[in-house]
């Protein structure tokens, strides 16, 4: 908005001087030797102009390397927490592997039982040997796999 404005006035004051120079020197080149002694101060702000463009320039590459090492610092820290959750979900996933092979070994041990028990109830205790050899294999097993993931 105070672009704009500042335009429309840069404008205006180019107009009124376009129209009031030659009306106030009343000949034409008269005005035209007043305006050429402006000559060195033009150069003066067209130096003035090209090195406030540097600067801005300068700063901008300023700001540019500030926001690089911003952005760097950002994400060197979301991969420390993606490796943290990393780290978490594995021993979520170890504790959970764990849980399981116990309650596997659990309901192993308890189907030993109760074929014993049906043996024992039909009075022949080899009845079901081999439920509970079977069942005592897939202990082992279960057993043999939570050592291995304990080391």
């Amino acid at each position: 908005m105070k672009l704009d404005r500042l335009i429309v006035l840069f404008i205006v004051v180019w107009i009124a001087w376009a129209v009031a120079v030659p009306s106030l020197l009343g000949d034409l080149d008269r005005a035209a030797s007043f305006g050429d002694s402006f000559g060195g101060i033009s150069a003066l702000f067209s130096g003035l102009a090209l090195a406030l463009a540097v600067y801005s320039m300068v700063l901008q590459q300023k700001q540019s390397s500030e926001f690089e090492k911003v952005t760097l610092a950002t994400l060197e820290q979301q991969a420390a927490a993606i490796k943290l959750i990393e780290e978490s979900l594995k021993a979520q996933a170890s504790a959970a592997k764990v849980g399981a092979l116990s309650i596997l070994i659990e309901q192993e041990k308890q189907r030993v039982e109760s074929l014993k028990q049906w043996g024992e109830s039909a009075g022949d205790d080899s009845k079901y040997a081999n439920g509970i050899k079977a069942a005592q294999r897939r202990i082992d097993d279960y057993q043999d796999k939570l050592r291995q993931h304990a080391d």
